[in-house]
């Protein structure tokens, strides 16, 4: 909706405070911004919102946003923000990405002067760069995992109890806890009681505590247990040492990755698979399992990742619902020389990575017969203007 058509909205009961800059609407702005733009604005009205930032010293503040349409323009007539844009020189407000012409100045992010949205899909860029070279290092730590006599891979399902009438947790009547090794080949399987057997409610089938507490001493005493969280174990530990059945495991410590996570399945499952939320770009929380041998599988697909796979910053857009290929311009090609140099330049344009979309045709050439020329169309730069003939 334009300015002009913006309509009244319910009456704000105070200022609105925003953590960073990314969660500020678009129609709220300091008085910077309203100096800064293009066209620039006298602040007005109430501030309506707070966002946490920095003053001009570099000291921690509260910065107040004002609603623009509150804002009247300043009384600078065309040709005098005219002579002011020519005296700016240093105000860059042409994004050097996707060309928009920006109502504020711009900063340079990675060396380039960005807009917010080109900044945005850098960001998310460079994070599935860092993310796609994580699954190197994943791979090697679910690879030895695995391999590792020692591990035993856990899954605890609670049988929970109903709430009280005032609405309080009351403590899981039973638990399932399953557990493979690093073949996927099982190690346990039991359902145990977690309440007392006076208490109503628990499976019928469910072993008693003490037989509980017996079965995971035999079958993970020793073993470095990987859930998909921290410690799979203590809220069943808990309940059998409450109950007089208390269980003591030793095993192997948690080791650590160079960047200091530790063995819980689920944080790195998340680097793994690298799904990053598009508007905030944190990662995404994978769904669990659900069971012992579907982490198994998980950690095995892991242990098999190759990075052949994916090219962030190339990603196939859509052009009227039709997938293409890339971003970029085709850029044609026109290799001259021996057949054996012309095999040599398209194996090294392989191994550089260069997509060869289209391979027009190779006939000999009309001056010399002993050699040959090669028509060919590969993937370019995203500018259209680089398009053109290169003899190589």
């Amino acid at each position: 909706m334009a300015e002009h058509d913006q309509e009244d909205g319910p009456a704000s009961s105070g200022p609105v405070y925003y953590e960073r800059w990314s969660e500020v609407p678009w129609d709220l702005a300091s008085k910077s911004q309203l100096a800064g733009a293009d066209l620039p604005r006298e602040p007005g009205g109430p501030v309506v919102a707070y966002v946490a930032g920095q003053d001009w010293r570099g000291k921690d503040a509260e910065i107040p946003l004002y609603r623009v349409a509150d804002c009247l323009p300043t009384r600078a007539t065309a040709g005098q923000l005219v002579a002011a844009a020519r005296r700016a020189t240093a105000t860059v407000r042409t994004c050097a990405d996707c060309g928009a012409q920006c109502q504020q100045g711009l900063a340079e992010r990675g060396q380039r002067p960005r807009c917010i949205a080109c900044s945005h899909i850098a960001r998310l860029v460079a994070e599935q760069i860092r993310l796609r070279e994580k699954r190197v290092v994943l791979a090697d730590w679910a690879r030895d995992l695995l391999a590792d006599a020692a591990t035993a891979v856990v899954w605890v399902t609670l049988h929970d109890a109903p709430r009280t009438p005032a609405g309080r947790a009351r403590p899981p009547l039973a638990a399932r806890v399953q557990a493979v090794d690093g073949t996927g080949a099982r190690l346990l399987d039991v359902l145990m009681r977690l309440a007392g057997p006076r208490t109503a409610g628990a499976p019928d089938d469910a072993v008693s505590a003490s037989q509980g507490a017996a079965a995971l001493m035999d079958a993970l005493d020793g073993r470095r247990l990987v859930g998909w969280n921290d410690c799979p174990l203590s809220s069943v530990r808990d309940r059998l040492a409450a109950l007089g059945s208390p269980v003591r495991l030793s095993g192997p410590e948690d080791e650590w990755l160079p960047d200091g996570w530790r063995g819980t399945a689920r944080h790195r499952v998340a680097q793994w698979r690298g799904e990053l939320d598009p508007l905030t770009g944190w990662l995404r929380s994978p769904w669990p399992p659900g069971s012992a041998d579907r982490l198994w599988l998980l950690l095995r697909r892991m242990a098999d990742t190759t990075v052949e796979a994916g090219r962030p910053g190339l990603s196939a857009p859509s052009l009227n619902g039709v997938a293409v290929s890339s971003m970029r311009e085709p850029v044609r090609l026109t290799i001259r020389g021996s057949a054996a140099g012309t095999n040599a330049m398209l194996e090294a344009l392989t191994r550089l990575g260069v997509e060869r979309a289209v391979v027009a045709a190779t006939v000999p050439a009309r001056d010399n017969s002993d050699q040959h020329v090669t028509y060919m169309t590969v993937d370019g730069a995203l500018d259209g203007q680089a398009a053109g003939e290169v003899h190589v």
